[in-house]
């Protein structure tokens, strides 16, 4: 099957069903978008992008510290004009400009003028996204009340909310005319305030069930295509989220029945509460389509993690690879990708017995030839 790279659909919601349980720390919810246009169709590994939209509680917060009703006209995209309301709906709200600390330095407010020169790059990066030290748009806004800025200063001196990617978490030939996405509620607090994962949120709270919004399926198979042959061994390694484009891998090799050995690393915090798909997954090992292991880190007193699981196995890992298995990671890119990077080296190394230099050409050898693809963020 050949896919277009951006496929635009009007999606409607069909399903929002909360998967942790009672006692997790985490809000995970399973979506399922029907399509509902024929001529759109998507492989496993691809994505569907969403455009979200705010937190209308967050912009009713902007709106009243600036004074606006809403109503006041502001420049729309390619030349339009639109309501202040309309327009904090979708701009990025999250991330302030540098143009919107220009407007502010202008005025007086010697703070932004040292973070933008350019001796401070490292500052101004820190001031707008460091872990629970961000700053925000209302942020700016409540630090220089005294500092007048109109809406149409404000709207111009944004951008908008970039799509946000979501895995695809079901084959097509498994559900026709569906799309599955699986997504944690992004939530965190910082200087006493909540802040919400835009899109992670609007999918979870604000986006009806029954509703239709327009969103778009990107072909990922350039650099995350499940192996060619049907045969192919693959081993994945997804905890948490990462767990979504597995789903839909696996779903396919089970309904066009690829008889391809499957080898599936997750892990999350709880297993009562946090074990995604527990029963599809289980039901797969049991009739003995999947190989599962499982880390669950705050089951037992010592953090157990999927790198944890990985060389507990080395030994079966080297002869996968060496019979020719695809691995595949997906999931967060600074911690647990890494970790999972420098695990299979000391595999190839301990179970494959070769000095570092060999195993990083190994490494490499895999990348080159993609038999070792990540899909991580």
């Amino acid at each position: 099957m050949t896919v277009e790279h951006k496929q635009v659909f009007q999606g409607r919601h069909l399903t929002n069903r909360l998967l942790t349980r009672e006692g997790s720390g985490k809000i995970t919810r399973h979506h399922e978008i029907l399509i509902g246009d024929p001529t759109v169709t998507y492989l496993p590994g691809d994505a569907l992008g969403l455009y979200p939209i705010n937190d209308p509680a967050l912009v009713a917060r902007v709106l009243e510290v600036m004074g606006a009703s809403g109503d006041e006209s502001v420049p729309g995209p390619q030349g339009s004009t639109c309501t202040f309301r309309d327009a904090l709906d979708v701009l990025n709200l999250a991330t302030p400009t540098r143009k919107l600390f220009e407007l502010y330095a202008t005025r007086g407010v010697t703070e932004y003028e040292t973070l933008l020169d350019k001796a401070n790059t490292d500052l101004l990066r820190e001031y707008v996204s460091a872990k629970d030290a961000a700053h925000d748009v209302l942020d700016v806004l409540e630090a220089y009340p005294h500092i007048t800025v109109t809406p149409a200063e404000l709207a111009g001196a944004l951008r908008r909310n970039l799509p946000r990617l979501y895995s695809v978490a079901s084959s097509h030939a498994a559900h026709p005319d569906q799309v599955h996405v699986l997504i944690v509620s992004v939530r965190y607090t910082i200087r006493g305030r909540e802040r919400l994962g835009v899109c992670s949120t609007w999918m979870a709270d604000r986006w009806p069930v029954g509703a239709t919004t327009e969103m778009y399926l990107q072909n990922q198979q350039r650099h995350f295509a499940m192996p060619a042959s049907p045969s192919t061994p693959m081993i994945m390694i997804g905890p948490g989220t990462g767990l979504a484009p597995f789903r839909a891998f696996l779903q396919e090799r089970r309904v066009t029945g690829a008889d391809g050995r499957n080898w599936l690393f997750f892990g999350e915090q709880r297993q009562a509460t946090d074990f995604f798909y527990g029963d599809e997954l289980s039901a797969w090992e049991r009739d003995g389509f999947l190989r599962l292991d499982l880390a669950f880190s705050r089951d037992q007193p010592e953090k157990v993690y999927v790198q944890h699981r990985m060389l507990e196995h080395s030994a079966d890992i080297w002869a996968w690879l060496e019979d020719g298995a695809e691995i595949f990671v997906c999931g967060d890119k600074e911690r647990m990708a890494a970790d999972v990077d420098r695990t299979l080296h000391q595999i190839v190394e301990t179970a494959g017995g070769r000095t570092e230099t060999q195993a990083r050409e190994y490494i490499e050898a895999l990348r080159r030839s993609k038999r070792y693809k990540r899909d991580v963020y």
